[in-house]
């Protein structure tokens, strides 16, 4: 319980401050791992990529945030990232905005695609590779993310 509420103090805040830098917040994550707490904000930009500067930017702001209303009872170590070059497809606003992007899709049935996203029409996922293209639902979706291109 008291780490939902930590989540909820932490994820109001972090939202006010992305909006002021132009961010959305992607995830936000509180636990215990192996080294200790850990509070984890992963930022996006709706526009492109995320910057060494924007994590800087926004941590700073965070801490600031976090040592004024020190609500956190024991130590944590706060992490500020991007969702990263691979990151996951969440629902239909990732598959418009990463449109022409290599994604891999894995569906409920077991079956992958990996290809260029081609569009995202009424719930339908259209992804092609050399060879063909493929037509998939979004509910059928189990897990898709971008692939590393270089």
């Amino acid at each position: 319980m008291f780490e939902e509420m930590i989540l909820e103090k932490v994820r109001k805040e972090a939202e006010r401050i992305a909006e002021e830098q132009g961010l959305e917040i992607f995830d936000v994550q509180y636990r215990r791992e192996s080294r200790g707490w850990v509070l984890r904000i992963i930022i996006d930009n709706p526009v492109g990529y995320v910057s060494v500067r924007d994590c800087e930017l926004f941590s700073r702001e965070m801490e600031r945030f976090l040592d004024r209303e020190d609500f956190i009872e024991h130590s944590y170590t706060l992490e500020v990232s991007s969702p990263g070059l691979d990151r996951p497809l969440r629902g239909p606003r990732d598959y418009v905005r990463f449109t022409g992007k290599l994604a891999k899709i894995v569906t409920k049935d077991g079956k992958t695609f990996v290809g260029r996203i081609e569009s995202f029409v009424d719930g339908t996922i259209t992804i092609s590779d050399e060879k063909r293209k493929y037509e998939i639902n979004i509910d059928d979706v189990k897990r898709a993310n971008l692939e590393v291109e270089f």
